[in-house]
């Protein structure tokens, strides 16, 4: 998809979305099956919120956060486990127009942080997010099974 102009509004997903959330995790490194992608998406939990940045009837990217609530802290902060913009739509501001939107339901939310970590490869996602007002903390520790 090539887009040209900001012609795009965010909205939350639905499960007829599905194959395009599937092409665009495709494109950060991440295949899945519409089919997986909509099973899955039929069984998140309501502090999970997807949203889609759509410029006429195509999906130019998707932002998937949860809104965590610690026991040992407060308030809740947000988590974005997603964030994509389709090959073609990047460098216009989807990418923006998804993080503000969620920005502003953490927000509503109560929600006092949105963090979210990305590879180190992705030093252009770096610059972005920085110049996104994120601050970089270079810590973290996983643990796969």
């Amino acid at each position: 998809m090539k887009m040209d102009s900001e012609e795009w509004q965010v909205r939350p997903a639905a499960q007829a979305d599905a194959d395009a959330m599937a092409q665009l995790f495709g494109q950060l490194g991440y295949p899945a099956s519409t089919a997986e992608v909509g099973e899955r998406g039929g069984r998140l939990d309501p502090a999970t919120e997807v949203l889609l940045a759509c410029h006429g009837t195509d999906v130019a990217g998707v932002l998937v956060w949860h809104r965590l609530r610690p026991l040992h802290v407060a308030p809740d902060w947000g988590l974005i486990s997603a964030l994509v913009v389709d090959e073609g739509a990047r460098g216009v501001g989807v990418g923006a127009a998804l993080l503000a939107a969620a920005e502003a339901s953490a927000l509503a939310q109560g929600c006092s942080q949105l963090e979210l970590s990305s590879s180190l490869k992705r030093e252009e996602a770096h610059r972005f997010y920085l110049a996104q007002g994120y601050l970089e903390r270079p810590k973290r520790f996983v643990k796969l099974f």
